[in-house]
């Protein structure tokens, strides 16, 4: 009979699901921000040039960070020595109007072309080329023994840029870019050193919010590697800047390596950047009791490996954009954290066009498909709160949702990590809207390069309510409804975590306490972030949360199953809400032992 059934569907054309995405009637609020806050996310990398900045405007992104202005022109290289402080920068030097204006002219342009849209830039330093005068002995040379003379030069030189644009000078400061690929010129501790003294005089000098460490994406995507040496560093470097700076400041690659006529994707996006995400927030808790916002002031596709450095082809311009493109979901996902992110494209890039938005005559390039896509989206556009299947496997489709309360629009959105088509059941709770048509745009790999399906029109599957999402691809539906959003309750949700971090699993057992502020959740989900060595286990063989056993899960994808030369991997959890209290014991349990529960995160809501 079964059998009859299968064969009368499969006639009629009935298309099974493959997973299950939910979309309830509630706005999704993280950390108090509900909108989509475009000035968060459309920013690119370095400056415009000034001919393309028009360009930039019409795929609705602008510039969001000032590079390395300490090598432009030798700026800090050529500066002369104070006459009355030996060791120490001129102060008169970048008061000389005309030095001021061959300095300052490139960001004067941005400012009157870009007004307040670029306020929230962040302005970065390398800090690897000092004048001669300057005793470099014991960092080889390269980086000054004398901090509090260094950081004179960033105060002096925000002073002049203060002075020569009447108080216009970008809110966030990074003081030195990727620091750990230097850590045998720049030193750990000197690094801290620096960062802290910096600070001090930044912000009580011009109230400049201040970022750090600026990381490459391999420190936190190997947090858990060598007894986590990594992180060990990281949270030395955090035992001062939670006192000190604004932000918690890194980067984030996902990489591609070439091989005959294939190519494998490795990186921090997913699983990794969440857990080593939660391990900051964790110890930001431990230590302070709240949250550290983040800035991500670079991400993306990073290098390709197996090919020359300036090999290019459809498949490298796809993942430039569909790399990013999976960053955004995870970065809106983590939203209550995550304060910013400015991809790793720049408007033109001479040497390299794989990182371009347009030729230097302004003919576009496929990488303005990233910035397209995501032009789609707008401040009057709420999140709402959306449910992955709980299937016990790794999760491949990752969903947001959004609606337009004034115009009555709803738009899902669906990454797919994998390869292989995707049947997705798009399913509302008690039919609280029944779409049946809709228009969809998606980015996807076709006849060897990147291409736009736009406001394609199609109709839902039935009786399933499926939409069909291509393999490594990006999409968003778009359904007109007559939903009187307005009326609809806001889910407030916040994330707590555990009183211990990197737990060892001993005698295959790990256990934490998460304390809450109060009672009475709606929604609650656990995350556990677990390491164990490369052939091991992580998924937990039992989770028991308040001596009730947890049984629905699904593991974040992990990009690092080939190259990780551990297991690192994110477990996320169904927490009924009625089981949780303001004191919370979670238990788990292994197969095995060795390895660790990096950190174990209790996300709650409630309704407003």
């Amino acid at each position: 009979m079964l059998l009859l059934v299968l064969c009368t569907l499969l006639l009629f054309g009935v298309v099974f699901p493959d997973t299950t995405i939910t979309i309830h009637n509630e706005w999704l609020s993280q950390g108090g921000r509900v909108h989509y806050e475009v000035e968060r996310w459309n920013k690119h990398n370095g400056f415009t040039h000034s001919n393309l900045i028009q360009k930039c405007k019409s795929i609705g992104t602008a510039a969001g960070r000032w590079i390395h202005v300490d090598l432009s022109n030798n700026l800090f290289a050529n500066w002369h020595q104070s006459p009355s402080h030996h060791g120490y920068p001129d102060p008169a030097y970048l008061q000389d109007h005309s030095l001021q204006s061959r300095t300052w002219a490139s960001y004067m342009i941005q400012l009157n072309s870009y007004g307040n849209v670029i306020d929230n830039m962040v302005w970065e330093l390398k800090d690897l080329t000092w004048p001669d005068w300057m005793d470099k002995s014991h960092h080889q040379g390269t980086f000054p023994n004398n901090l509090d003379a260094a950081s004179e030069f960033v105060s002096l030189m925000v002073q002049s840029a203060k002075d020569y644009t009447g108080g216009r000078i970008p809110h966030i400061f990074e003081v030195i870019n990727e620091p750990d690929w230097v850590e045998k010129i720049i030193d750990p501790q000197t690094n801290i050193d620096f960062h802290k003294v910096v600070a001090q005089k930044l912000k009580s000098r011009f109230g400049m919010k201040v970022a750090g460490p600026t990381y490459t994406s391999m420190a936190l995507r190997k947090s858990d590697e060598n007894d986590f040496s990594n992180w060990k560093r990281t949270a030395k470097f955090m035992d001062m800047s939670l006192d000190h700076l604004d932000f918690f400041s890194f980067h984030a690659y996902n990489y591609l390596r070439v091989s005959g006529g294939s190519h494998t994707v490795f990186g921090i996006n997913e699983a990794r950047l969440v857990a080593s995400i939660d391990m900051v927030e964790n110890y930001s808790h431990l230590k302070k009791g709240k949250n550290v916002p983040l800035i991500i002031s670079e991400f993306g596709r990073g290098n390709v490996f197996g090919v020359s450095s300036n090999f290019t082809n459809g498949m490298t311009d796809f993942e430039t954009i569909y790399q990013p493109n999976g960053f955004m979901f995870t970065f809106l996902n983590l939203r209550e954290f995550i304060e910013r992110a400015i991809v790793f494209l720049l408007s033109n890039n001479d040497k390299n066009l794989r990182s371009s938005l347009f030729t230097k005559d302004g003919h576009p390039l496929q990488m303005t498909k990233f910035f397209t896509f995501w032009q789609n989206f707008i401040y009057d556009q709420k999140f709402l709160r959306v449910s992955s299947q709980y299937s016990g496997q790794e999760r491949m489709v990752v969903p947001l949702a959004l609606a337009n309360p004034h115009t009555k629009e709803m738009v899902v959105l669906l990454h797919n990590y994998g390869s292989k088509w995707q049947n997705v059941k798009l399913d509302f709770p008690s039919s609280w809207i029944n779409p049946s048509t809709g228009d969809e745009t998606c980015i996807l790999f076709e006849h060897g390069n990147p291409a736009v399906h736009p406001n394609k029109h199609f109709n839902m599957s039935k009786p399933y309510g499926t939409v069909g999402l291509p393999g490594s691809s990006t999409c968003f539906y778009k359904f007109k409804t007559n939903y009187n959003f307005p009326r609809i309750r806001t889910n407030n949700q916040n994330t707590y975590y555990g009183k211990d971090m990197i737990i060892p699993i001993s005698n295959g057992h790990a256990q934490t306490t998460i304390h809450l502020p109060s009672s009475g959740y709606h929604t609650s989900h656990l995350r556990v972030g677990v390491s164990r060595d490369k052939n091991a286990n992580t998924k937990p063989h039992k989770v028991v949360f308040n001596g009730q056993t947890l049984s629905s899960s699904y593991m974040l994808f992990d990009a690092m199953k080939v190259e990780g030369t551990t297991k690192w991997n994110v477990w996320e959890y169904m927490v009924p809400a009625s089981q949780v209290k303001t004191t919370n014991t979670i238990s788990m349990t292994f197969d095995g032992n060795g390895g660790h529960v990096t950190s174990v995160a209790l996300v709650v809501g409630k309704l407003q």
